[in-house]
């Protein structure tokens, strides 16, 4: 039986730093947040004098990590830096890290295979699986490119991190990719804010992408991606959590099999 959690990413609410973005989620009704090694303000930096403070917010909002954004794989990357993410994610409890590749040349696809060679016996002596994340212009787009990277590295800890929104804008039918990967899938994003009665098409794509889930026994996040600015940040967040809640709980989704709906709707969960 699926069993699918909502989580929200710290990039929800850029400028942000990692307190007021955990106590913002928090506030919003999320039990997870995801967050970022680098770039954003509220990165959680893998840096030792950092990490007490990173689990104190964490429990001072009541709020459990899902996973952990680490540095893009490109050609001359640091991976002894990236090996550092890797180990950091491990000692804040995650069993997943997740990565994206470089520019889309054969040179860069070469770079991303050899250094997830190294990286995935690594981080396997640290029980962490490397998701890859798809992203539109990125080394990982389309779906020939993740089997690309499955067939050439091989590992059972490779997993998959489908951004729905970045698979639609390279004209990737994200059912597809569902049907194709259900079983190397371990994060899905989406950008889907709450919807008025009206935006039926809107609804559809939705529902019809949760109920390919259930169908495909999913165990794993939904990672809510819309970001947001102004005052209204929380109620804009709480929408968009009870929007997918009521969607996977099949009350806007009169398809969706019952008998999966209450495990869909899981809020509790160890990642």
């Amino acid at each position: 039986m699926a069993e699918i959690t909502l989580s929200c990413s710290t990039s929800c609410v850029p400028g942000f730093n990692r307190a007021d973005a955990m106590k913002t989620i928090a506030e919003a009704g999320f039990k997870f947040v995801e967050a970022y090694s680098f770039e954003t303000d509220s990165r959680l930096h893998p840096d030792v004098v950092f990490f007490d403070q990173v689990l104190t917010d964490l429990r001072r909002f009541g709020l459990k990590l899902s996973g952990l954004n680490i540095s893009d794989i490109i050609v001359g990357c640091n991976l002894t830096g990236i090996k550092r993410e890797i180990s950091y994610a491990a000692s804040l409890g995650l069993a997943s890290v997740n990565i994206r590749g470089g520019l889309r040349t054969e040179r860069d696809m070469n770079a991303l295979v050899n250094c997830m060679k190294v990286l995935t016996p690594y981080a396997q002596t640290h029980g962490i699986s490397i998701n890859i994340r798809n992203y539109h212009g990125n080394r990982i787009e389309t779906l020939d490119d993740v089997e690309t990277i499955l067939a050439s590295v091989r590992q059972p800890n490779v997993g998959l991190a489908l951004d729905v929104a970045q698979l639609r804008s390279s004209h990737v039918d994200p059912l597809d990719a569902v049907e194709r990967f259900a079983d190397r899938m371990h994060v899905i994003y989406v950008r889907e804010p709450a919807r008025p009665a009206g935006a039926a098409k809107e609804h559809d794509a939705a529902a019809g992408l949760l109920g390919k889930l259930i169908e495909k026994d999913y165990r794993g996040f939904i990672v809510i991606e819309a970001e947001t600015r102004g005052k209204a940040v929380v109620r804009h967040l709480q929408e968009a959590r009870q929007y997918l809640e009521g969607v996977l709980q099949g009350k806007l989704s009169a398809g969706s099999p019952a008998a999966g709906t209450s495990a869909a709707a899981s809020t509790e969960r160890t990642p």
